[in-house]
């Protein structure tokens, strides 16, 4: 991290910052700015202003965590924030991170206050103990450590007992998103409901489109309803020109872009059966929600992200890189570039080589289960 001081007023999305404000930012974005405008900027180190938390008693004290995002790597951080707050009872616990991911936060008991990013210096040294995350999990190649205790490891605590995410779902968008599957989508009672994620956040970790498309018209076809989910255009962007001309879509409705905010999404998801979905936001809310799940998995090895999902099912592609013998995966590989072994359509191999039709029987298997859970619930 950096301490970043600008000449003149800036704005991060809706944060403005004053003249002579310093700020927060990490070493690439500060790096960038620097590069970019020198003249308005001046980036010092940060260490003089950091006292790293490590594992002290919080009897009295205060926290601050600072992460800008995604979704997902937030909500890692929940059972940390639990176990701290249980522990320390009153424990002044706060987390800094980009204001669209505040609603990870927003209905958490174990979260005093949220900061928007990039976090102010006058409120990162107001804290007794400050703990930051950027390139915590970027950096990791354990293939054995699941990303919550990742995030515990940083803390210097070796367990934080319950791995269990911390999500609720606001009770008023509960409700719309019930209403929306009864009246806007007329899903009749015992519908068997799916989730498909269509995009992971990086190109490296999404599930070929034609695979997922090939998924949701079988699943359709078998008589399941099922829910595209992703950004606005993701749809357009693939339907009619990734399946062959046999293959129909029924009962498959598109809500790609449906929703306003991720808060939003989770909760239409946690009305739903089952969320189909790659290594992205949707499978770690679906995780917190105890929704069940078939996450699909290639650049990391599954078991660092969903370990402690009980009722998800993960399925790796793997890809051997010719002529090596040797597989490439798990690579893991982040950002915003496809996998160098990517062909024209942009898809990492080794997810490529999870065939569609191993996850249609597993969706099919865990849909099974649920009817026979509804019936016996009777």
């Amino acid at each position: 991290m950096k301490v970043v001081t600008f000449k003149r007023r800036a704005h991060f999305g809706r944060t403005t910052i004053a003249p002579g404000e310093p700020v927060l930012l990490p070493d690439r974005a500060a790096a960038n700015l620097l590069a970019d405008c020198p003249s308005l900027v001046a980036v010092a180190g940060f260490d003089g202003h950091y006292n790293k938390y490590e594992g002290q008693p919080l009897d009295g004290r205060s926290l601050l965590l600072v992460r800008h995002g995604g979704f997902g790597d937030l909500l890692f951080l929940t059972p940390l924030l639990r176990y701290l707050d249980e522990r320390y009872k009153h424990a002044g616990l706060a987390v800094a991170c980009g204001r669209r991911y505040h609603g990870v936060f927003l209905r958490n008991p174990n979260v005093r206050r949220i900061f928007a990013y990039p976090v102010k210096l006058k409120d990162f040294i107001s804290y007794d103990y400050q703990l930051c995350y950027e390139g915590t999990l970027e950096t990791s190649t354990d293939p054995s450590c699941h990303a919550v205790d990742l995030m515990a490891r940083h803390a210097g605590l070796a367990d934080v007992g319950d791995k269990r995410l911390v999500y609720e779902v606001e009770a008023a968008l509960a409700h719309k998103g019930k209403n929306i599957l009864r009246n806007e989508l007329k899903v009749k009672a015992g519908d068997a409901t799916v989730g498909l994620h269509l995009r992971a956040s990086s190109p490296i970790r999404t599930y070929p489109l034609e695979s997922s498309l090939l998924v949701a018209a079988t699943l359709g076809a078998a008589g399941a309803r099922v829910f595209l989910l992703g950004a606005e255009g993701d749809w357009g962007k693939t339907v009619g020109r990734k399946l062959p001309p046999s293959v129909k879509f029924r009962n498959v409705d598109n809500l790609c872009g449906r929703f306003r905010t991720m808060d939003h999404t989770a909760a239409f998801l946690s009305r739903l059966d089952l969320l189909i979905g790659p290594d992205s936001s949707l499978v770690h809310f679906a995780g917190a929600l105890d929704i069940a799940t078939v996450a699909l998995y290639g650049p990391f090895p599954g078991a660092v992200r969903t370990k402690y999902y009980p009722r998800c099912m993960t399925l790796e592609g793997r890809y051997a890189r010719p002529p090596d013998i040797r597989e490439c995966t798990p690579c893991f590989k982040h950002g915003p570039r496809p996998c160098p072994q990517a062909g024209d359509d942009g898809a990492s191999p080794c997810l490529r080589n999870l065939e569609p039709e191993k996850v249609i029987r597993f969706a099919l298997g865990s849909l099974a289960k649920r009817g026979i859970e509804r019936a016996n619930a009777r």
